[in-house]
């Protein structure tokens, strides 16, 4: 069983990879790679290194509301130590093409630094709802608030059909789980592994179910935390999105702030979707088309935002891969030092 999930795994690797090969070709079919490397050589390091230390910033600001989260649970973790987690977590999310997520990744190592782990666990899940609240936030804030300025670009964008197609697939997801666990019942073989999981899930929802609703009631019970922390939310998102903004303005990018905040937030719900390594290409091919065909500017430039924000995440995440290395995100006793 072991060695047949093992396989499985790097099917679904291998899977991920050929998609992100793909994404990544569709992305650049057609693009003057030439002109792609004049308007790169534009860019001054000056505005490279203010992108880069908005985007830090922006994490640190996310390791402070979880910090908060966290409180509310009277779960007292270190800023340094959080901050520690969410770089590993980060590092996950957008390097390793592994089955487990950077979210999952830190609900386990958080669970380490306190008894409270089921509490903890959750913080990550909250953590993660609010950051999704705030992201659609941000789009709908834009789209129907954020002023065009001087910009004569046409903006059309048809919300309201995007959003009844998300709600049908996920529909469509729920009748596919639940037509999967049918056949698994019907199908014999199969019935002791549905019977096996399911058993295992009632006795762990027995045993976790009234800790699960005293936390959710504890978070209920603080909603002016809960707006500071979907405030703290709109400014971790904010910074990277004008950190952007003046990578576009440097390379020549005339299209207007309201674009940023619109189209990033929509290329991080598809980044989201694990069929790519880190939504790699996915992300990519995406802001390709929304800033070429939407904001009228050239494959060359959409393209190029998408590859800046794809190094600034790499570089962010620098610091996850020496934490995970060192072993700095564990508590000291079960650090293993190197020899």
């Amino acid at each position: 069983m072991a060695e047949v999930t093992k396989k499985n795994k790097h099917t679904m690797n291998i899977i991920r990879l050929l998609v992100a090969a793909g994404a990544f070709y569709l992305a650049f079919r057609g693009v003057d790679m030439k002109q792609m490397f004049v308007n790169f050589s534009k860019l001054k390091p000056i505005v490279i290194a203010a992108a880069i230390v908005m985007s830090l910033a922006g994490q640190l600001v996310f390791v402070f509301r979880w910090l908060l989260l966290l409180k509310i649970q009277d779960i007292s973790i270190k800023y340094v130590q959080a901050m520690k987690l969410h770089f590993v977590g980060l590092y996950y999310n957008i390097c390793l093409p592994s089955s487990v997520g950077g979210d999952a990744l830190r609900m386990w190592y958080v669970t380490k630094h306190t008894d409270k782990k089921m509490e903890a666990a959750l913080s990550v899940l909250v953590d993660r709802i609010m950051g999704m609240i705030c992201t659609f936030m941000i789009i709908f804030v834009a789209y129907w608030f954020m002023p065009g300025g001087d910009t004569k670009l046409k903006f059309e964008f048809d919300i309201i059909p995007t959003l009844i197609k998300a709600v049908l697939a996920v529909v469509i997801l729920f009748v596919l789980a639940g037509i999967t666990l049918f056949a698994m019942y019907k199908i014999r073989r199969f019935r002791p592994i549905l019977f096996k999981y399911g058993f295992i899930f009632m006795l762990k929802w027995k045993m976790w179910s009234s800790r699960f609703i005293t936390a959710i009631k504890l978070y209920c019970s603080k909603p002016f935390t809960l707006l500071f922390a979907l405030a703290l939310g709109f400014t971790c998102q904010a910074l990277p999105i004008t950190a952007l903004y003046l990578v576009g303005r440097n390379l020549g990018i005339e299209a207007n702030l309201k674009y940023y905040f619109i189209f990033f937030p929509l290329s991080w719900i598809m980044g989201i979707i694990p069929i790519s390594i880190g939504g790699a290409g996915v992300v990519e091919l995406g802001l390709r088309e929304m800033f070429s065909k939407v904001a009228a500017v050239t494959s060359e430039q959409g393209l190029g935002l998408g590859l800046a924000q794809r190094i600034i995440w790499l570089l962010t995440s620098i610091p996850g891969v020496i934490i995970h290395i060192s072993g700095k995100h564990l508590p000291e006793e079960e650090r293993i030092e190197p020899k």
